[in-house]
C-alpha cells in the first residue's frame, strides 16, 4: 500500500495498527479498510460475504457456479436430525468466512455428524455445497470490468485425477494459500480469457467494481466457487518476486482508481 500510494502521488496515513489506510489526493480523502477499497457499494460488498446470497444471484443470472444453500437448524431439531437431512459426500462452510476457515468435508454419515456437532457450536448458520473433485482452482482479480490478475492456487496435496475421489485425512484438499497451497501467475490468453470472462460475469452479477473471484475446474468445466469484495494478496505477494510484482501492480491500479474523476 505504501509503495502503491507513493508511485501514484497519493498521501497515505495509517490508522489502527496498519488496518485502516487513509488516502489523500486531489483535495479528496478515502479509506481502505483491511482489504476493502472504497470502490464497491455497501450492498454489493455485503452480498459477496454471504455465500448463499451469492449462489442465488449467480444461479438466477445463469452464471456457472458451485451451488451453496443455507443450513439452519429448526427449533428442537437435534444435530442427528439435521445430519439425516443432508446427502453425502458434502462440504460444510460457515455462511461468512474466508481463507478455508472451518471448511469441512464429510464423505460418510458419521463424518457429517461429527462436523455438524463441531460447527453448530460456533456458527448460527452454515452453507452446504456438494463435494466436487476439483482439479484446478484459480483466483481472478477484476477492476471495473478489466482482468488485473489471474493465478492458479495449487493445492499442497496431490492433484485429483478425473473421476477419482481422495478421502485421505492426511492430504490437504483445500486450495488456500494459508493452508500450504502455492500460487502460479498465469498470462496465457487461452487460459486467462475464459477465466476472466467468467469472473467479470460474476462481478457484474453482484454489482462489484473491484474484487476477486475464485473459479474451479471440475470435469473440464469452469464454475465460480466464491466472490470476494476484498482483494487480499498479502500471502500471495510474499511467495516470490513474480507474485510480489503482480500484487504491487494490482494495488497501484486500485489506489489510482480511488481518485479517478467521478
Amino acid at each position: 500500500m505504501e509503495r502503491a500510494a507513493a508511485r501514484s502521488g497519493v498521501d497515505l496515513r495509517w490508522h489502527s495498527e496498519h488496518w485502516v489506510a487513509e488516502l489523500r489526493a486531489h483535495g479528496r480523502r478515502c479509506h481502505v479498510v483491511g482489504y476493502n477499497f472504497p470502490l464497491n457499494d455497501a450492498a454489493s460488498a455485503l452480498l459477496a460475504t454471504d455465500k448463499v446470497a451469492t449462489s442465488v444471484l449467480l444461479s438466477d443470472d445463469g452464471v456457472p457456479h458451485v451451488p451453496h444453500r443455507l443450513l439452519r437448524w429448526r427449533p428442537h431439531e437435534s444435530v442427528s436430525d439435521m445430519a439425516a437431512r443432508l446427502p453425502v459426500p458434502v462440504v460444510l462452510k460457515p455462511l461468512s468466512s474466508s481463507g478455508g476457515r472451518d471448511v469441512c468435508r464429510a464423505e460418510s454419515p458419521d463424518r457429517l455428524l461429527a462436523a455438524l456437532s463441531a460447527l453448530t457450536t460456533r456458527y448460527s448458520a452454515l452453507t452446504v455445497s456438494p463435494w466436487m473433485p476439483i482439479r484446478h482452482e484459480y483466483r481472478v482479480v477484476v477492476l471495473n470490468g478489466r482482468t488485473e490478475l489471474v493465478f492458479e492456487k495449487r493445492c499442497a496435496g496431490p492433484r485429483l485425477e478425473a473421476g477419482h475421489t481422495d478421502w485421505d485425512d492426511g492430504v490437504e484438499w483445500r486450495h488456500n494459500l494459508k493452508l500450504g497451497a502455492s500460487a502460479v501467475v498465469l498470462d496465457h490468453p487461452e487460459v486467462c480469457g475464459p477465466l476472466g470472462g467468467l469472473a467479470r460475469r460474476a462481478m457484474a452479477c453482484l454489482g462489484l467494481a473491484f474484487g476477486s473471484v475464485d473459479i474451479v475446474e471440475v470435469d473440464g468445466e469452469l464454475a465460480v466457487i466464491e466472490v470476494n469484495s476484498g482483494v487480499c494478496l498479502e500471502r500471495f505477494s510474499r511467495q516470490d518476486a513474480v507474485c510480489h510484482a503482480a500484487a504491487q501492480r494490482v494495488y497501484e491500479t486500485g489506489v489510482r482508481a480511488c481518485f479517478r474523476p467521478r
